[in-house]
């Protein structure tokens, strides 16, 4: 049953990365899962591994939303944007992911999804700013230049929450190895299957 959750694990991690290309908090839910696993599933041999794999993916959480926050605002700030354009810029960005997704799954599933996402999410986020911009009452250079700021902005923050996903993909990977190599780690299937039925001496 323990290869069951482990396998689920590796699973659930690797599509929460992706979905953090729709903006949800895909980093967040690789945290909450490998927390669950780590309080159900591992033996008291090999739960110290997975409470400093915990850690680390904690710390590379907070780091991956820093990173994305920071780099939208300093996107939008550094043209004089406002907090609406802000606000538009985000919803636009969510907007934009997923209708990308889905466009870009019509196209070349996997792939094109990923591609669709991140671009339509960065061309939400410019629509969001240059609309806000307007609202306001800027010009439309004026409004274009913050646009184009929260363009780029996204698709850096996007690019660098990603990357620090993989880290935390590969944590998780790693903490999976560790557990079943590990001296006094649970039984292998094999020994398992001895064990249930072959006949005792």
């Amino acid at each position: 049953m323990e290869i069951v959750w482990t396998i689920l694990l590796v699973i659930s991690v690797f599509f929460f990365w992706l979905i953090g290309l729709l903006g949800l908090p895909g980093n967040w839910l690789m945290l909450v899962a490998t927390g669950i696993y780590a309080l159900l599933v591992p033996t008291d041999e090999t739960a110290s591994v997975w409470w400093i794999a915990m850690g680390l993916l904690l710390v590379l959480a907070i780091v991956g939303e820093a990173v994305e926050m920071l780099a939208s605002a300093h996107g939008v700030r550094k043209h004089g944007g406002s907090k609406r354009s802000a606000i538009l810029s985000f919803v636009g960005a969510i907007i934009g992911a997923i209708f990308g997704t889905i466009v870009g799954t019509g196209i070349m599933p996997v792939i094109g999804s990923l591609v669709g996402a991140l671009l339509l999410s960065a061309a939400g986020a410019l629509l969001g700013a240059f609309l806000g911009e307007q609202w306001i009452g800027r010009t439309v250079d004026d409004s274009m230049q913050v646009g184009q700021a929260a363009f780029w902005a996204r698709l850096a923050g996007t690019a660098a929450k990603m990357i620090i996903g993989c880290v935390m993909v590969a944590v998780v990977l790693v903490a999976v190895c560790m557990e079943w190599w590990l001296p006094g780690e649970a039984p292998q299937p094999v020994t398992v299957w001895s064990q249930n039925f072959l006949p005792s001496e």
